[in-house]
């Protein structure tokens, strides 16, 4: 997988371009970016599924307020779409958001173009922060999308904690939120749950917000399941992106899908631990870790 992407300026206006392949065909691609339950998956929720001709609303998922909002210009499924696109801080201001999908070996070549966007000095750092938040999104879509194709648990929530604190909870906070039998160990840590434990060997990812922990040992002890040791080699690839009031946090289990006995009884675990309880720890509530 990659991602290009550039913002380029001329005397009219500065444009933002985006381009990321991803890992299932063009009429997947087209139900993540047109309809409002996959929407809300890896960008904002929406109030309805996008229609050609018919105006569009985007929410915070925090607090369900408007995000972004414009009309559907033009739909040609599944290879083209066009939006009016404006946030609150650019006053009203209406820009253009162009996705064009493109058939690629393994998958589709997904691109976006941000046009009619501030060229003075003053708006350059708007313009910075939505290239970072289309950077973010899109990287939330390409794992969203690789997930869809492997069955690999993916599950995004969003808190109101800046990134950096979102990416300490989850790295020195796991105590609190997943169990409280951590031991820590250069370059990774061992988490223990009554006689089962995992340990991982963590690394950073792509970007100081993204970070991949593998597997190296397992023995986790699940009823009905023979091999204890099925997460070995499996991975957790998280991925943290910033909002406008918080951050929206990306979980994939790398593995994690219909290969292993174990899948219904840990996808319900990340339920309750990353889906609930981090979600409660980064929000200003109670978790509810594993305890001994």
């Amino acid at each position: 997988m990659m991602m290009t992407e550039t913002a380029s300026e001329t005397a009219f206006e500065t444009t933002v371009h985006k381009t990321v392949f991803l890992a299932v065909e063009k009429p997947k691609v087209w139900e993540f970016l047109t309809r409002a339950d996959k929407l809300g998956q890896w960008f904002h929720p929406a109030q309805q599924d996008l229609v050609e001709g018919q105006e569009y609303t985007l929410l915070n998922g925090l607090d369900g307020d408007r995000m972004c909002w414009g009309k559907v210009e033009k739909m040609r499924a599944p290879d083209y779409m066009r939006w009016s696109f404006t946030v609150g801080a650019l006053d009203g201001h209406m820009t253009t958001v162009e996705w064009k999908l493109e058939a690629a070996p393994g998958g589709t070549r997904l691109s976006l173009v941000h046009s009619g966007l501030p060229t003075s000095g003053e708006g350059f750092g708007l313009v910075l922060a939505l290239d970072h938040g289309w950077h973010g999104f899109t990287l939330n879509l390409q794992e969203q999308t690789r997930a869809e194709a492997t069955g690999d648990y993916c599950a995004t929530i969003v808190v109101p904690a800046a990134p950096d604190v979102a990416r300490k909870a989850i790295r020195d906070e796991m105590h609190l939120w997943w169990s409280d039998r951590i031991e820590p160990r250069t370059g990774g840590a061992v988490i223990r749950f009554n006689r089962s434990h995992v340990d991982f060997d963590m690394e950073d990812g792509d970007t100081q917000m993204a970070m991949t922990w593998t597997c190296r040992d397992a023995n986790m002890i699940i009823e009905n399941v023979e091999d204890t040791s099925e997460w070995k080699g499996t991975r957790l690839l998280w991925q943290i992106a910033p909002l406008g009031t918080g951050s929206r946090v990306t979980l994939t289990h790398e593995g994690l899908n219909a290969g292993l006995a174990c899948q219904d009884v840990c996808t319900r675990g990340w339920q309750q631990y990353f889906e609930n309880s981090l979600r409660a720890h980064l929000s200003g509530q109670a978790p509810s870790p594993q305890t001994h």
